[in-house]
């Protein structure tokens, strides 16, 4: 079994002066100095804001892998804001913590379907329309129609598409049917699962919680962020039953909300149409 990579001290992404941060982030970045050579208004910003876009992690097997994208905006003397993203994994070969820099939204997204791809899912690019952003927008504006919609939609349910190694995972925790009344409990959409699904959970004898995804954006001149979790359940009989909880701040005074729903596609169609598009 090859052995876990050793613990790394968390990156500081704020805090000190904009182009302190800037050099920081070129520094860190296998590509800083290529992408330097775009950037030199930016040493000049005068304000700067770092914000998680999206991120995915795994427990394995082989080992654990996660990758986070963070959405760097800096305010620049002009007035207007250059945003860059930086790219964090540790799912090379040596799995040490890797970084690297964009400037360009498809260019991070190729980047992103590279790194992903050690999660088990296709290793062909993405094909996002060129006009989007985070959240299917036009910098930093909705783009009009289904179209655009429907896009991104398929990205991320591509994106999360279970590999060969989905359902190998190691069932750690206990008190499972107490656990899956918990949740249900706190849901506040009207189709959580029901009594069916609850009766059937009392025969859980474990179950293990990941987080699939993450994400957020500014959206209606606030940030909104939502993250998918599954919650698997192993029953008596050796078959699993999956729950999936979406966590998400799209409510009228931000505070945060649970709902749950029996089936993947079922969370993500909340999560795409309606969080993000406000459908």
């Amino acid at each position: 079994m090859d052995p876990e990579p050793a613990q790394t001290v968390e990156v500081v992404r704020s805090g000190g002066r904009p182009g302190e941060q800037l050099a920081r982030l070129l520094d860190r970045a296998d590509n800083g100095e290529r992408a330097a050579r775009q950037l030199a208004e930016v040493h000049f910003a005068l304000m700067h804001y770092c914000g998680l876009q999206s991120c995915r992690h795994t427990k394995g097997p082989p080992r654990r892998l996660d990758r986070r994208t963070f959405r760097h905006s800096f305010l620049l003397p002009d007035g207007t804001v250059r945003v860059l993203w930086e790219l964090e994994h540790n799912t090379g070969a040596e799995g040490g913590l890797r970084h690297a820099v964009f400037t360009d939204r498809e260019d991070l997204a190729v980047a992103e379907w590279e790194v992903d791809a050690a999660f088990g899912v296709s290793t062909g690019r993405a094909e996002l329309p060129p006009e989007l952003g985070a959240f299917g927008s036009t910098n930093g504006h909705r783009a009009a129609g289904p179209t655009a919609l429907d896009a991104e939609r398929e990205a991320v349910d591509e994106l999360l598409s279970p590999g060969k190694e989905a359902f190998r995972r190691a069932y750690t925790e206990g008190n499972s049917p107490e656990h899956a009344w918990r949740l249900l409990r706190r849901a506040t959409n009207a189709n959580a699962p029901g009594e069916d699904i609850l009766l059937r959970l009392h025969a859980a004898i474990a179950h293990d919680i990941s987080i699939v995804t993450r994400r957020s954006a500014t959206i209606g001149g606030r940030p909104v962020s939502w993250s998918l979790y599954e919650h698997a359940f192993l029953l008596l009989d050796g078959s699993e039953l999956s729950l999936w909880e979406i966590d998400h701040t799209r409510t009228p005074d931000g505070h945060p909300v649970c709902e749950v729903y029996p089936s993947r596609d079922a969370a993500l169609d909340t999560a795409v149409r309606r969080i993000e598009s406000g459908g």
